[in-house]
């Protein structure tokens, strides 16, 4: 092995869970284990993907968002309760390989929910709607903080969610982590206060103008994962481990406009100064962890950085959140493994995120670990 990648190869803690490595595959599509879009259940060829990587030396493996709440058939997740029979003895596979895994959990989209012309349709004609409701109640998967356009169409607006589902969706947050630990997984990431999705909706002040408890003040906006962090603690205890997907910057000029990197610009969602004050709060409600890169659904680049972006385009951002908290902190986005060394060997981050590298090959750390990168397939950074 390359002696300046030995920082990767050494243990660290997410509270009291150890992790042997730091190489963190974070979540990407097609990766769910209980499936994405359709009828819930335990996926065995997503279950054969994490454990190829399990056994080809990641460390801590993030599965697909997962939703609570599916917007197919408006499931809510912990009532499937024979997924988690399933899930149990595929975690005692990932642990014989000495992986962990935290299953990532999401609220959902609200108005970053993709729309299709097909779904425009459906929604623009009141008897269609009436129709595929029990399906695709697209009234309930868009709503948002605050009635607001939707990210992909103008047909499609996000109604306000009500404090009722706010609720609900705390509540189903902290039965299904309950059911994950029964079933041994490690911990949970709550998806997020990140790239514009939902929970993000509610602390962003472009598009949350509630005026209630969930709105307004710092704290109001970041009410909902506040509460829903301490709903899991108390369902599962202190001592089970919950990170939170985080984007320091929301790099984000306002609806359907983003910042490119080095551009002058006024940042409509989270700032620097906003996001030092949220990481010590969320730190402090509770979390363990920050998965961390830049971004919202209106600067899509930054969380799913294609090949013209930047290499490390987050590093520094994340390097910096990493002063204000003293929980672990992990950086993704296009990193090089050996910067991403270089970074942790420093002490400025704790771990470094990939995901893609692994679908152009499934075996790039251990290979790494042998010494032999240059058998290792580059990844081109698809989006």
């Amino acid at each position: 092995m390359d002696e300046r990648l030995l920082p990767l190869f050494t243990p660290w803690k997410i509270g009291n869970c150890e992790i042997k490595n730091r190489f963190v595959m974070t979540s990407m599509g097609g990766t769910s284990l209980f499936g994405w879009m359709e009828i819930n259940h335990f996926d065995k060829e997503a279950a054969k993907f994490l454990l190829d990587k399990a056994e080809h030396d990641v460390g801590l493996i993030l599965p697909g968002i997962q939703p609570v709440y599916n917007p197919m058939f408006g499931q809510w997740l912990y009532r499937k309760k024979g997924m988690y029979r399933k899930l149990k003895p595929f975690m005692d596979e990932i642990h014989a390989h000495g992986a962990k895994m935290f299953i990532q959990l999401t609220a959902g989209f609200g108005r970053s929910f993709t729309i299709s012309p097909a779904m425009e349709k459906l929604y623009t004609n009141r008897f269609l709607r009436f129709l595929s409701k029990p399906v695709m109640n697209f009234d309930k998967i868009c709503a948002s903080s605050s009635p607001s356009p939707n990210r992909w169409s103008e047909k499609v607006p996000s109604r306000e969610m009500t404090i009722k589902e706010i609720h609900h969706f705390i509540d189903a947050f902290a039965k299904t982590s309950k059911l994950l630990k029964e079933a041994g997984v490690d911990g949970v990431e709550i998806h997020a206060v990140h790239e514009g999705y939902l929970l993000d909706q509610f602390t962003l002040k472009y598009i949350n103008k509630r005026s209630d408890e969930y709105g307004g003040s710092f704290e109001n906006r970041y009410r909902f994962p506040v509460e829903i962090v301490k709903a899991i603690k108390k369902e599962c205890g202190d001592d089970f481990p919950v990170s939170l997907r985080y984007s320091v910057l929301s790099k984000t000029k306002g609806f359907a406009s983003g910042a490119l990197p080095g551009e002058d610009y006024l940042e409509a969602g989270r700032d620097m100064e906003e996001s030092e004050k949220a990481a010590r709060y969320l730190q402090d409600a509770g979390y363990d962890m920050l998965n961390c890169d830049n971004g919202t659904y209106d600067a899509w680049y930054w969380a799913h950085p294609p090949i013209y972006m930047p290499e490390n385009c987050n590093l520094a951002d994340v390097e910096h959140i990493k002063k204000f908290v003293s929980i672990p902190v992990v950086a993704a986005g296009r990193m090089d493994p050996f910067v991403g060394a270089e970074a942790v060997k420093e002490g400025k981050i704790d771990a470094v995120g990939f995901a893609r590298p692994f679908l152009a090959d499934g075996a790039w750390v251990s290979k790494l670990k042998e010494g032999k990168i240059e058998e290792i397939r580059p990844c081109i950074c698809c989006h």
